[in-house]
């Protein structure tokens, strides 16, 4: 992801719910997506970011009070119409029925302008606070210290957008007053939700009490079925915890869902909060019998305490003809699950649809095969491997391929390699991989952890190229270390030409070039990234100098990829 500085959204989806969730990392609440940034653009940016928060907080209250005034205005004009539609019965009541009491049409007049004024407010008593606790959200000089507060609905009705507002105090002294909503649109009756509430920086705080703010019920809502994943899954990768999901529309009738949120909630063994999550389904709606996916990103606190369980709830909207979203009332829609997440690689690079895929759509890792190493020198002839990823499959393409090779000495680890940079990787095609030079000369032993990956059927998505190698030639250069040591290297200068033969522009291709000794052993190879836009019938020429790391070169193929 980037984040794009001049308007401060997400550069994968344009959301501008962007939230600080490691070192100089920022996370978008929407896609998911991770962007880090330099440690000045950081601090710059986390300014603005409060500063965006703070007006989007001003400007939710001063819209909050502009439909609050609407309504009103539309109540009174409501009673108006209400007491001239009464008074006309009255008057035909006068000419028609002058035999009925004055009295019963007096009490129906009453009962119509009551029915008319609706009191939304509801006593903030009725919701109840638990005892609000500091906790660290985010890890080592990033780490954000916030107010956790965990509200309980005991109103019995549904409450919409309630707000919590937190007071500081040093001794007697106040110090500051900072507000939060629960992070879900409607509360439902008995449920609770936690809510994380910003706390002051750089000022000594002894206590803190928190309050409800005002509450209100939803202005229009309807009841409906709850909605539950039907394929969940809690991952971790380090310290990072994601809760991705699909969930589908399953209505028979032409009911269109959307709005779809999700508030999910982490717990140890003693049952006590120690991670929110709050995200939005990808699709903005979701027509009867299609799906969307969530991937909502779990600010965690509490680390010295393992998962223990977790829950979490969906909310939606139902799509009125007109666009207008009414919000859907069910009952017992918090679903909780007893156990931990599923531990992953942190390097890995774990896609919202590789995790969710079915069985029918996973790619099998056994017909993935990592060739033995072949030893190679560099250019200053440290010691480095060369290998390859071959897919065995006969049928299958696998999609975004990955995983980690780790290298040991003995018993130690001596440094990973990610194997990464593939959109697909065709039945029988060999993609290229170094293993790049870390205490080499001790390298004992390799093994890799494969990334959760989806398939797909022949002829797959890429579009066809013809690539040719129209020339080689070989060179030789040299390397200058530390101004003290020249090192010698030997390199092949390989051109050629790439070829559009389909109807469509190749937009993007990109081109692996790889140099092979006499026994088809790969011996080195380069990324050709700078290839340009081919149209129909179009070729292009490439020129590329490939270092040999290995044995003198015999021939030279090559791997193209296109988008």
């Amino acid at each position: 992801m980037t984040i794009d500085l001049q308007t401060l959204k997400c550069g994968e989806c344009g959301s501008s719910v962007l939230k600080r969730t490691g070192l100089n990392e920022y996370t978008c609440d929407h896609c998911g997506s991770v962007t880090l940034v330099e440690d000045k653009v950081s601090d710059r940016l986390e300014r603005v970011l409060e500063q965006v928060k703070n007006e989007a907080g001003r400007r939710l209250a001063a819209e909050e009070a502009l439909r609050q005034k609407l309504m009103l205005r539309k109540i009174g004009i409501g009673v108006i119409v209400v007491l001239g539609v009464v008074l006309v019965g009255r008057l035909v009541g006068v000419f028609f029925d002058a035999r009925k009491a004055p009295e019963a049409r007096d009490a129906r007049a009453t009962r119509a302008v009551a029915a008319a004024v609706v009191d939304r407010t509801i006593p903030t008593d009725g919701v109840k606070l638990n005892e609000p606790r500091q906790v660290l959200v985010g890890s080592g000089t990033s780490a954000m210290p916030k107010l956790l507060v965990v509200a309980r609905n005991e109103t019995g009705k549904p409450l919409s957008r309630a707000g919590i507002r937190a007071t500081y105090y040093d001794g007697d002294s106040r110090i500051d007053e900072r507000s939060e909503m629960v992070p879900i649109s409607v509360l439902q009756p008995g449920e609770s939700a936690p809510a994380l509430i910003d706390m002051p920086s750089g000022k000594n705080i002894t206590r803190q009490e928190a309050r409800v703010q005002k509450l209100a019920e939803p202005y229009d809502a309807v009841e409906g079925p709850r909605l539950q994943f039907s394929r969940v899954r809690l991952v971790q990768q380090g310290e990072r915890v994601r809760l991705v999901g699909r969930v589908g529309n399953a209505r028979t009738d032409d009911t269109v869902i959307g709005g779809i949120e999700v508030l999910a909630t982490l717990y140890d063994d003693a049952g006590q909060v120690i991670g929110i999550g709050h995200g939005y389904g990808q699709a903005n709606e979701v027509r009867p019998g299609a799906q969307t996916s969530v991937d909502v990103s779990i600010a965690r606190f509490g680390r010295a305490a393992a998962i223990a369980a977790w829950d979490y709830r969906i909310g939606y909207s139902k799509v009125e003809a007109s666009g207008a979203r009414t919000p859907v009332l069910s009952a017992d829609r918090v679903i909780r699950v007893a156990g931990g997440p599923e531990s992953f690689n942190p390097e890995l690079r774990l896609g919202t649809d590789d995790l969710l895929a079915g069985d029918s759509e996973r790619f099998d890792a056994k017909q993935l095969e990592l060739l033995p190493l072949i030893d190679g020198r560099n250019n200053i002839q440290q010691r480095l491997f060369l290998t390859e990823l071959v897919n065995r499959s006969t049928d299958a393409i696998v999609l975004a391929p990955g995983g980690v090779i780790s290298r040991f000495s003995g018993s130690k680890a001596r440094g990973t390699t990610n194997i990464s940079g593939l959109a697909y990787l065709y039945p029988g095609e060999r993609f290229p991989i170094f293993l790049e030079p870390e205490d080499m000369e001790r390298l004992t032993e390799t093994r890799i952890e494969w990334k959760p990956m989806r398939r797909a059927a022949m002829p797959g998505p890429r579009k066809p190229l013809e690539v040719k190698v129209t020339g080689t030639r070989a060179e030789t250069g040299s390397v200058l270390l530390n101004f003290s040591q020249r090192f010698t290297y030997k390199s092949v200068e390989v051109t050629g030409s790439v070829k559009n033969p389909g109807t469509g522009i190749v937009g993007k291709a990109r081109l692996w070039v790889s140099l092979r000794d006499r026994n088809g052993q790969l011996t080195g190879f380069k990324l050709v990234e700078n290839l340009p836009a081919i149209a129909p019938g179009e070729s292009v020429p490439f020129q590329v100098n490939v270092e040999q790391n290995g044995r003198d070169f015999a021939s030279v193929t090559t791997l193209y990829q296109t988008e």
